[in-house]
């Protein structure tokens, strides 16, 4: 493969409101030709002017515009995967500003590392405000703000590949490997965190190799209005609720009561005890994690009720 075409993917719900032409602005400076590379931008059941801001790059990119109005980001992109065309899809979002380099870079790292078969690229914040509260230094950047910062190159593990930078050959994918729809954002209640990660945690499964490449960079939009303890607290409920989808075996046997391992329920409550012992106190980093894995294990129980039923011991 000296000469792969890209396919790009994304969809997008509401993101007219939102980031959603800076997105296409920086595809608009790509320094790979048109010809190398073609969009497929999905509509995700928006109901602003989403539709018709794709459309109005129809004559500036190499654009194709799929509508999916069922809710749901995976049902999404797995319409996009029914129609790319490329040796390489490269998965984003709607909220990212790429380097002009960035796709030049995937095509260059795919070419000089042919025995892997996902990439992952860098991917930096691009805050709204930049944060100033300590809080921001105690925090998982990656499964709270998909923040991938690693400036060297070479082999790495499979969860350290983030949706915003995500590139797949897709032979591997061939017409069977779909993302989970029953796991990824949908709007107006929680949702399992993870399908990005769920697809690649597969792949690796079956033998196949990832590689960071740094060369290729975007930077990931984080309004003010997430950079607080109470909304990253809160996101973890989210990441604890993904994490039966993503690895059933670590689901803990025995007894369970109302659904949920007794383990479980030992754990929830030790956790529970330290955050409201510490709720009143003055913020610290210990205040801070006694209460986000408070809101981790009410999302991880929830879970396990939806992807691990089940009452019996296994």
């Amino acid at each position: 493969m000296t000469n792969p075409k890209l396919s790009v993917v994304f969809s997008s719900y509401n993101g007219a409101s939102r980031r959603l032409r800076h997105t296409l602005d920086s595809l608009l400076c790509q320094e790979l030709s048109h010809d190398q590379w073609e969009l497929i931008a999905v509509d995700n059941n928006s109901n602003d002017g989403t539709f018709d801001l794709l459309k109005s790059y129809n004559d500036k990119l190499p654009i194709t515009i799929l509508q999916h109005r069922t809710p749901g980001k995976s049902g999404a992109l797995n319409l996009a995967l029914d129609r790319v065309k490329g040796d390489l899809i490269v998965f984003t979002d709607d909220d990212v500003r790429a380097e002009p380099n960035w796709l030049k870079a995937i095509v260059d790292c795919a070419v000089a590392h042919p025995g892997y078969g996902v990439f992952g690229g860098r991917i930096v914040p691009d805050w709204e405000k930049e944060p100033k509260d300590p809080f921001i230094e105690w925090i998982p950047m990656g499964s709270t703000f998909a923040i991938v910062d690693e400036t060297q190159s070479g082999p790495c593990d499979p969860t350290k590949v983030w949706g915003p930078n995500t590139i797949i050959r897709r032979e591997l994918l061939g017409t069977s490997v779909r993302y989970r729809e029953d796991i990824g954002p949908l709007p107006g209640k929680i949702f399992a965190m993870g399908e990005d990660a769920e697809i690649i945690i597969r792949l690796a499964a079956n033998g196949v190799k990832s590689y960071r490449c740094a060369e290729a960079v975007v930077h990931h939009w984080i309004p003010a209005s997430s950079v607080t303890e109470a909304w990253v607290q809160k996101r973890g409920e989210r990441l604890g609720y993904g994490m039966p989808a993503l690895f059933p075996d670590e689901v803990p046997e025995g007894v369970r009561l109302s659904g949920v391992p007794l383990p479980t329920w030992i754990e929830s409550a030790q956790w529970a005890f330290r955050a409201a012992m510490l709720y009143l106190l003055p913020q610290s980093k210990t205040r801070f994690w006694a209460i986000w894995k408070y809101y981790y294990m009410r999302g991880y129980r929830a879970g396990i009720r939806r992807y691990a039923p089940g009452t019996l011991a296994r």
